[in-house]
């Protein structure tokens, strides 16, 4: 009797055990249906994605992806998800520098140092470019937003606040109204919207280098 008391406490753990393998098989089958999602969004377009694409292309019963996934706009919002939690890793490691190196650095150098690691990650998934013109991202742009702010109070810290604050709501116009009215209509054509990052990245560099100048004469 005391023998099988002493091994109740451990169950609960065995148990545990032995459903660890069984969520890692479906994490994995989760990733490679989102990855299929991805491969084809980027060959057929959003138009193109089906739920039965998907699955034969992950090589995933359907059964399975139903389970996961109950309609076509969660198996989306999902690889947006992803996408999202990727890119807010890139928020967290901008958070991370520190003020003396916005500091020192030149006006082109900030702008690279904020949006290259962005423009890298789109390069690299050219369908989070694509869903970026069906998907909601307002909190990415709010923490880009704060970002900016800090670099902004940061190398203009004898300029009114109200000045500075327009000066972010600039740079955030210039970037929100190129993907507006240029890159969102070329979100089909991946390599066009790569080519208007990097003039977005351009044309926010010469309007920090801009003020900035006006500021310090």
């Amino acid at each position: 009797m005391t023998k099988h008391h002493e091994q109740e406490p451990h169950a609960p753990e065995r148990a545990s055990s032995a459903r660890s393998p069984l969520q890692a098989r479906g994490r994995a089958r989760i990733e490679t249906v989102l990855d299929a999602t991805a491969d084809l969004i980027v060959e057929k377009g959003l138009a193109g994605v089906t739920m039965h694409g998907v699955a034969r292309s992950a090589q995933t019963p359907i059964g399975s992806m139903y389970h996961f996934f109950p309609d076509r706009e969660s198996l989306l919002s999902a690889l947006w998800d992803r996408h999202k939690a990727a890119m807010g890793e890139i928020d967290d490691a901008l958070d991370k520098i520190d003020t003396d190196t916005w500091r020192t650095l030149s006006s082109e150098a900030v702008i690279d140092r904020i949006m290259t690691p962005y423009i890298t990650y789109l390069e690299q998934h050219p369908d989070c470019l694509i869903l970026m013109s069906v998907m909601p991202h307002d909190d990415k742009t709010k923490r880009e937003s704060g970002t900016l702010r800090k670099v902004i109070d940061v190398r203009m810290a004898s300029v009114k606040p109200a000045e500075r604050a327009l000066y972010v709501d600039m740079l955030r116009a210039l970037a929100s109204g190129a993907l507006a009215i240029k890159l969102r209509p070329a979100m089909g054509d991946v390599q066009l919207a790569k080519r208007y990052l990097r003039e977005v990245k351009r044309a926010l560099a010469a309007y920090l280098a801009v003020v900035e100048a006006s500021v310090s004469g």
